[in-house]
């Protein structure tokens, strides 16, 4: 008697974990939420900078290097790869390459493209009168960035992938469509670009 009731126990235990299963399917387990959908909004100039006055006929910014297309192009295997110079040399750039694909920066979108040199113009004249006054101090920089239009800027000393120079500072700034990017040094001056993020997904590689 008491093997029967385990058995029909058994029975029953089954079908509640087969839920409503027809024959030949498997069980289904408790419905899951469909997978949301990610999109990228469409950029657009968020910093007060994008919104400065016409540039000055004469006066320009300059635009960040690009990364050049990889070349996968297969590479013949010479007889004896261990001597072959050529070969070994051509192997060793394009490892080198490929550990820097983090830093590429891409052609900007023709739209972002006056909002981002306003802001650049706006860097270099923030920068250019510290520079003149032998100003080099962390909140300075930070100060006269935000007074022309980036705020939040940041302003760090350079790490290992940054540009810039250790007696002075690195700085970057998002116009919501592209980077402000630049340095400033007691001994080099200053310089400001505009560009792209970098592969990576920001103005900045990571800090160290």
């Amino acid at each position: 008697m008491n093997d029967r009731r385990f058995a029909v126990l058994g029975a029953a235990a089954l079908l509640l974990l087969a839920g409503c299963a027809g024959p030949g399917e498997r069980p289904q387990g408790p419905p899951t939420e469909p997978a949301a959908a990610i999109t990228t909004p469409p950029g657009k100039d968020t910093l007060p900078c994008t919104r400065a006055a016409a540039v000055k006929p004469g006066r320009s910014a300059t635009a960040a290097a690009t990364a050049e297309p990889a070349d996968d192009s297969p590479l013949p295997r010479p007889s004896d790869e261990y001597r072959d110079e050529a070969y070994r040399g051509e192997m060793m750039q394009r490892q080198m390459r490929a550990n820097r694909m983090f830093l590429d920066r891409h052609e900007l979108p023709k739209s972002a493209v006056p909002g981002a040199v306003r802001c650049a113009l706006a860097a270099e004249d923030a920068l250019k009168p510290l520079a003149e006054t032998r100003k080099f101090d962390q909140a300075a920089v930070t100060r006269a960035l935000a007074a022309h239009g980036l705020p939040h800027a940041t302003v760090r000393k350079p790490a290992t992938h940054d540009v810039g120079y250790g007696d002075g500072f690195t700085i970057a700034a998002w116009t919501g469509q592209a980077c402000v990017l630049g340095w400033i040094s007691r001994a080099n001056g200053y310089q400001v670009e505009y560009g792209s993020q970098t592969a990576d997904g920001g103005c900045l590689p990571a800090a160290d």
